[in-house]
């Protein structure tokens, strides 16, 4: 151990070891309680800039938000939680985009001309991967334990593009305002 380690802890009282302890275990992904579930649920503020978040929840009942710092991730993440066996993503572009045009009107409560505007100024791979890889980040940025929760790469799965946890019959729990409109996807 380094010299200046050894001083510092010779010089704290046991109260202080106590609480230094107890912030490295809790930071200790060993010790974090394992996830359980993915939902995504009506957010509660009119404020949000989407109605709904996605919440990852542990086996503690401890709940944290995927903070997705764009729209089109969480658009991606969302419409692949809504296929649980993945998708090709050649499908998504079927019938000018509709499945995704409609999931995105449902989540923003805007039309979708900004979407389609985006996708035919970047492409529609170009989208897919970009908007793939930062949902990506921001799953695994709510947890280090998030990882099966992130849309894996599609060359894994024959070219699907899927959550690996939900895959697998992981819970994943949808709120019912946008399932029952699931079924205008």
């Amino acid at each position: 151990m380094r010299e200046i380690i050894t001083k510092k802890i010779e010089k704290m009282s046991v109260e202080e070891l106590k609480v230094r302890l107890a912030e490295y275990m809790n930071a200790d992904v060993r010790l974090m309680p394992s996830l359980v579930a993915v939902e995504v649920r009506l957010t509660e503020t009119n404020a949000a800039n989407c109605r709904y978040d996605v919440l990852l929840i542990d086996e503690d009942g401890g709940e944290t938000v995927v903070k997705f710092r764009d729209r089109y991730s969480r658009l991606v993440y969302v419409y692949t939680l809504l296929h649980p066996q993945g998708y090709q993503r050649r499908m998504l572009a079927a019938h000018d985009y509709r499945e995704l045009c409609q999931l995105y009107s449902m989540l923003y409560f805007r039309d979708s001309v900004a979407l389609l505007n985006t996708i035919a100024k970047s492409g529609f791979a170009h989208f897919m991967a970009q908007n793939i890889a930062q949902s990506r980040n921001f799953v695994r940025q709510a947890s280090p334990l998030a990882t099966p929760f992130a849309i894996d790469r599609p060359q894994s799965h024959n070219g699907k593009v899927l959550i690996p946890f939900v895959a697998e019959g992981g819970n994943v729990i949808i709120d019912p305002s946008l399932f029952i409109n699931k079924s205008n996807l």
